[in-house]
């Protein structure tokens, strides 16, 4: 039987329902693809995925829910395929350990690309005769935050376009740090007259000894993010 959607008559249901899985399991694959393919083309993928979930909420909204138990009454219920979506936005904050940068640009720069995404969904809501909470239109205003700060790595990192300047440290301390069940690698040195410590790869944190003289590799994305590791 077919349903209306929003006012649009002759969208199937069921069928929605399936091609909605469909590219929900896409959407984890991705991931997978992305992890073995590495690289510009890792961190591409990474934020293509949440960009893409993105839409299709945009696409079914105000119909489609992160929980949909408690909106079953309401007969046009889509549930949201979130896991690609997680699995995406972890991959995206982990790649930026291996760099440093400052806590405060890199917010400005998600603060203005949530500002650029919720554009699309303001236009969505204005034009939807459905009731909206206003409760619901703050929530999905921060999840678009949480989007735009996952994305804003890779993003900066695939708008980086010149080359990396190289500056030497001397390294004066190691150490490792326990973060859940994994550990996390630094080193420090001093860098622009004051101590600082860089987040590196086992590999770099298990050839590198107290004394060493290292290379910061400094990059610059055309959005103003410095963003610099710490690499042989």
């Amino acid at each position: 039987m077919k349903k209306s959607v929003d006012g649009k008559k002759g969208i199937n249901i069921t069928e929605t329902e399936k091609k909605i899985k469909i590219a929900g399991w896409i959407l984890v694959y991705s991931n997978l693809a992305a992890v073995l393919i590495g690289g510009k083309i890792k961190l591409f993928l990474l934020a293509a995925i949440l960009l893409a979930t993105y839409a299709m909420y945009l696409r079914f909204y105000p119909y489609m829910y992160f929980d949909t138990i408690s909106k079953k009454v309401q007969g046009l219920v889509f549930q949201l395929p979130f896991i690609g979506a997680g699995i995406a936005l972890v991959l995206c904050l982990s790649s930026l350990n291996l760099y440093e940068c400052s806590f405060a640009d890199y917010t400005k720069i998600a603060v203005g690309i949530t500002m650029v995404l919720v554009i699309p969904y303001f236009i969505k809501s204005s034009k939807t005769k459905a009731p909206q909470r206003l409760v619901r239109k703050i929530s999905v205003v921060f999840a678009v935050f949480v989007l735009s700060f996952g994305i804003t790595f890779p993003v900066n990192y695939l708008l980086t376009f010149e080359k990396p300047i190289h500056e030497t440290i001397k390294i004066t301390d190691k150490e490792l740090s326990t973060s859940g069940k994994e550990l996390d690698y630094y080193l420090y040195g001093s860098w622009k007259g004051e101590e600082e410590r860089f987040s590196v790869s086992r590999s770099v944190y298990g050839r590198t000894s107290i004394g060493d003289i290292q290379k910061i590799c400094i990059k610059h994305s055309i959005l103003g993010l410095e963003y610099y590791t710490v690499h042989e």
